[in-house]
C-alpha cells in the first residue's frame, strides 16, 4: 500500500505538467478563430505591456542618470521592442513616463526637465505625464 502510494505521489506533478501542456496545446490550437474581440483583447494587452516597459525604463533611467540626454533615445528602443515607430503619437507614453518618474520619486524640479522634454510645449502631453504621476 505504501509503495501504490509512493508511486502515485510521485506521478502526480508528470499528470499536472502533462494536463497543463495539453491545455497549452489546445488554446494554440484554438487561438486563430477567436473572435474579433479577444484580438481587442490582445490590443489591450500589448498595450499593457508597452506601458509596464515605458514605466519600468523610466524609473531606472531616472534613478540612474542626471543627464537626459538618453532617455528619448531609449524610449524610442522601448517602443521599437513593441512594434511602435512613433511612441510621440501614443498617449500611453506619457502617462507611463508620469507612472516611472513617480515610482523613481524624482524631485519635482527633475519631473519638469522631464515634463518638458517629452512633453515639449503640447500642454497636453504634459497633463498626461501629470496624471501618470499622479496615479
Amino acid at each position: 500500500m505504501k509503495r501504490v502510494l509512493i508511486v502515485a505521489l510521485a506521478l502526480l506533478p508528470l499528470g499536472c505538467s502533462f494536463y497543463y501542456s495539453s491545455e497549452s496545446s489546445m488554446k494554440a490550437l484554438t487561438s486563430p478563430s477567436r473572435s474579433s474581440k479577444s484580438s481587442s483583447g490582445d490590443d489591450e494587452e500589448k498595450k499593457e505591456a508597452y506601458r509596464d516597459d515605458v514605466r519600468d525604463f523610466t524609473a531606472a533611467y531616472a534613478a540612474k542618470h542626471e543627464d537626459l540626454a538618453g532617455f528619448e533615445s531609449g524610449l524610442s528602443n522601448v517602443a521599437r521592442r513593441h512594434g511602435i515607430t512613433d511612441w510621440e503619437a501614443e498617449d500611453t507614453t506619457y502617462t507611463a513616463v508620469g507612472a516611472g518618474l513617480q515610482r523613481a520619486d524624482v524631485r519635482a524640479s527633475d519631473r519638469a526637465r522631464y515634463e518638458s522634454l517629452v512633453g515639449g510645449n503640447t500642454p497636453a502631453k504634459v497633463a498626461l505625464i501629470r496624471q501618470g504621476y499622479g496615479s
